[in-house]
């Protein structure tokens, strides 16, 4: 059972040995050694002041900071809007909000003259297909028109679901 939970070494290192997690942790040790030295300056400079000293310049800190968030505030409240970002409007397409099923469903109506002649057409490719001497005219129109048996099954079968309503 806790075996599941154990972490397997090999992964382990290989994850650590990818240039990307190099690259992270240069970035991350580089960040805490400024964090260092900041904390450590700033040690520094308030060592050297009294109790009193520290206190006012709390005090300074605090004022300084709500001032200028109380005049952003106030600013961006009074002052004239900017237009420095122009707003444009969104152009979707007419199909957007669409579930896709309205493509499928045909919209074409055949008739049954044509299904007729989609039929026979069909019939003497087959016909073409199995004798020995136009085996070679079907396979010249195949080659000419790739997708040509494909779409007249299609069109059957378009008849044939529009004829079941």
């Amino acid at each position: 059972m806790l075996s599941i939970f154990r972490t397997n070494k090999k992964q382990k290192t290989a994850r650590e040995n990818m240039p990307q997690d190099r690259i992270a942790k240069t970035i991350v040790a580089w960040c805490l050694r400024w964090q260092q030295r900041w904390a450590s300056f700033m040690q520094q400079q308030t060592e050297r002041l009294s109790g009193n000293g520290k206190l006012v310049m709390l005090v300074l800190f605090c004022l300084f900071t709500g001032s200028l968030s109380i005049y952003l505030c106030a600013s961006n409240l009074i002052g004239k809007p900017s237009a420095a970002i122009p707003l444009t409007p969104i152009k979707t397409s007419l199909s957007q909000g669409k579930s896709g099923d309205e493509n499928t469903k045909s919209s074409v109506s055949i008739t049954r003259h044509e299904y007729l002649r989609i039929k026979r057409f069909r019939d003497y490719m087959d016909s073409l297909a199995r004798s020995p001497s136009g085996k070679l005219v079907y396979q010249d129109i195949i080659a000419h028109r790739p997708g040509l048996m494909d779409s007249v099954a299609l069109v059957e079968k378009i008849y044939l679901s529009q004829s079941k309503k």
